[in-house]
């Protein structure tokens, strides 16, 4: 495959700037009513429901999906552990408390402190296991640090 293709230039009459009628397409109510990437509920899974070292128990969940995927009632998200001494590995992500934002008004707070993001637990979850309402988001910074432990984890480069 040679590298040397040539591209047509646009004809006179194409425009490359926006016009003022174009938007962005508007996504159904209920992807931006729903749970968004960034944000943080808590989420019970039943030891039943879990086999070897899966995760379980009541914990807080980061959700790490595209927003596209609320419509369809699931998300994709990462447990979060209290344990900070489990940060032993490249793909487990400190989360400090200061890229934390708590939700003042939850009725399912969090705990003030740093977090670990288990980024090897990564997993679909139905939007009926999210506690609603959220308890917390973390900041653009810490989700970019997440996404490159799941990236780690998925050896997507």
């Amino acid at each position: 495959m040679s590298t040397d293709a040539k591209v047509d230039p646009l004809p006179p009459s194409a425009s490359v700037t926006p016009t003022p009628t174009a938007t962005a397409p508007i996504l159904p109510k209920k992807a931006t009513a729903g749970p968004l990437r960034g944000d943080i509920y808590w989420v019970n899974i039943p030891r039943k429901h879990t086999v070897g070292h899966e995760q379980y128990k009541r914990r807080p969940w980061l959700i790490v999906s595209n927003n596209a995927l609320t419509p369809l009632d699931v998300v994709i998200g990462v447990p979060l552990s209290f344990q900070v001494h489990k940060k032993n590995r490249q793909f487990r992500i400190a989360i400090p408390a200061t890229e934390i934002i708590h939700e003042a008004a939850s009725s399912h707070p969090l705990d003030p402190g740093e977090r670990i993001a288990l980024t090897e637990q990564v997993r679909m979850l139905s939007v009926e296991r999210l506690e609603m309402p959220r308890s917390g988001r973390i900041t653009d910074t810490a989700l970019f640090a997440v996404e490159a432990g799941v990236a780690f984890v998925l050896d997507i480069q």
